[in-house]
């Protein structure tokens, strides 16, 4: 059976299953699933061809379809309906594609293997329909039961049909990736890192819009180290990771998980802050212990890849574009290596900043500072801090400026080290282990250059750091909240 222009689709005999059709020779032939991949994303969505062992045809759109390599795609199993079970009769489907960009047609001939309901293949598809799901408000629908795997009989085209698109790449990313690798090799202090990752995206890979994501795992919140190409950086801003979109899902399943077409399918017009407020995960009296997200509100492409070294994910990159299909399969893989490389170099320098042995400087006489003291507030139970009565962070950094503050304002010593902060870890609510007490401090100093107000800390050398104060410090400590 063929369609009107030409293009096969297969329909069994009665009983059995008849033989596939065989694609003209031409251009056509020419067709690999490498080369079709990036239309498989569903921007237009894809048409599912199956039928009966009786031979009554059933359509069906999907959402996705998983490029698996070379010779093989794989499905999301999520209903029995009746697709499956025509499936799973015959073991044939046809699958037919639309090139966005062009409007060409490409059919799949498509045979049914088998079905996985664990292993890599079946987490990463899980993991990207929970991805969709976080856009969708769909997390109890979208429950993934197995992937389908399915062998690539045949790829054709029909003979006058309009060709491919040919996309114009937007920069050399091999290229641009080799040379982000290479200054992030050579980086020697962890504070230059994010700056580093950013200048490289923007430079190099041609992405405007990034926002790097550390994981606090003790109370499964992201919090915000750097980000690009916002009104508002945003440093400090923290999330939960069960309502943090896409970023959240990728730390969460350890995955890289990539979006391309929200504008048609999973644009969503709320903030993520909106979102953690509906599912009840944001006090309404904490309102201005906030920092702004920075993101875009209503992105058309978006891409998270976990920070993922010695068997932990430490947090996430999530890259975004105003451009439907702005991230490819490429990109996929340029940005999973860089981050696991930056993932090994925070893990690397930090160690290397807590190892340092540096005696602990005199105190020295104190500065007369002008202007109205400095009123810090800290907050026990979170470590919250204010600043005259502005919202600064909380959790481990604001535990941290907590006791530097402190100790400066009791016997004048500005100067402290990481080998202090670590002995001191239990006050400051780390964890036994995998504290991460480097990112930790390095965000507070991100926070407070951020703020820009006459309360900074700056690094004198590897291991040692100096509270600088514009401003005499008021300190109110608050163990309790009635």
């Amino acid at each position: 059976m063929t369609r009107p222009d030409r293009s096969p689709i297969f329909i069994p005999e009665r009983g059995g299953v008849e033989e596939l059709q065989r694609a003209e020779e031409g251009p056509a032939a020419a067709l690999t699933l490498y080369g079709i991949r990036r239309i498989l994303d569903g921007a237009i969505p894809p048409t599912l061809c199956t039928a009966s062992s009786e031979g009554v045809p059933h359509v069906n759109l999907l959402s996705h379809v998983e490029y698996v390599d070379e010779h093989h795609v794989a499905l999301t199993y999520q209903f029995f309906n009746r697709s499956r079970d025509n499936v799973l009769a015959t073991r044939r489907a046809c699958l037919m594609l639309e090139d966005p960009g062009s409007g060409a047609n490409v059919v799949l001939q498509l045979r049914y293997l088998r079905t996985e309901a664990e292993g890599p293949l079946f987490e990463r598809l899980r993991a990207k329909l929970a991805g969709i799901a976080a856009h969708t408000g769909m997390e109890h629908v979208f429950r993934l039961r197995g992937a389908d795997i399915y062998e690539v009989l045949s790829i054709e085209a029909p003979p006058s049909g309009a060709p491919l698109s040919t996309l114009q790449a937007r920069c050399d990313l091999a290229a641009g990736a080799r040379a982000v690798s290479t200054r992030l090799a050579e980086c020697e202090d962890l504070s230059l890192l994010p700056q580093v990752a950013m200048d490289g995206l923007r430079g190099d890979l041609a992405v405007h819009h990034a926002i790097l994501w550390l994981l606090d795992e003790p109370r499964q919140s992201l919090y915000a180290l750097a980000s690009m190409g916002y009104a508002q950086a945003g440093i400090g801003a923290e999330l939960p990771v069960a309502v943090a979109g896409l970023a959240g899902v990728a730390v969460r399943e350890g995955v890289a998980l990539r979006i391309g077409h929200m504008a048609r399918m999973y644009r969503y017009g709320r903030t993520l802050h909106q979102v953690a407020r509906e599912h009840g995960m944001v006090d309404e009296a904490a309102e201005l212990t906030l920092i702004g997200l920075p993101g875009l509100p209503t992105p058309c492409s978006q891409l998270a890849v976990p920070l993922r070294a010695r068997g932990r994910t430490v947090g996430a990159l999530l890259v975004e574009s105003e451009n439907n299909q702005f991230f490819g399969y490429d990109d996929e893989d340029a940005l999973a290596l860089l981050c696991a490389q930056l993932a090994q170099a925070l893990l690397a320098l930090q160690s290397a900043e807590l190892e340092a042995t540096v005696p602990p400087a005199e105190p020295q006489p104190p500065v007369p500072l002008d202007g109205p003291p400095l009123r810090l507030r800290y907050f026990a139970r979170d470590g919250t801090v204010f600043i005259d009565d502005q919202y600064l962070i909380k959790g481990v950094a604001g535990a941290i400026l907590w006791k530097v503050a402190s100790d400066a304002h009791s016997n004048g010593r500005a100067s402290f080290t990481t080998r202090e902060l670590r002995l001191a870890g239990t006050s400051l609510g780390l964890p036994e282990v995998q504290d991460n007490l480097g990112v930790r401090l390095l965000l507070l100093q991100r926070r407070l250059a951020e703020w820009g107000g006459p309360l900074q800390i700056e690094k004198s050398r590897r291991g040692c750091y100096v509270l600088v104060l514009g401003r005499t410090l008021v300190l109110e400590r608050i163990d309790s909240v009635a």
